[in-house]
């Protein structure tokens, strides 16, 4: 059994557009609730600045990686009890 690695990238993609939805109520909610201060608007800075490094980071990463490789799953078999047929 082969899944193509490009599965994963599109699984990846998936997390990173609920991730951004969740990030953007979550700064609707500071800007609309959240009392403006100079440490609010620093924990805001500083959460966009380690998000921004992380995505950067996962792009390098991830852009060196041939997507159109299979990963095989399971070729030889179970072979639980002696059963080789499985």
């Amino acid at each position: 059994m082969t899944i193509p690695l490009i599965a994963f990238l599109y699984l990846y993609l998936l997390f990173l557009a609920v991730w951004l939805i969740f990030n953007l109520i979550a700064f609707y909610h500071i800007i609309k609730y959240g009392q403006i201060s100079f440490i609010s608007l620093m924990a805001v800075a500083v959460y966009l600045a380690v998000s921004a490094a992380i995505l950067y980071l996962s792009y390098v990463f991830l852009s060196q990686i041939d997507w159109e490789v299979g990963l095989t799953v399971l070729q030889g078999g179970f072979n639980f009890f002696g059963a080789n047929n499985f």
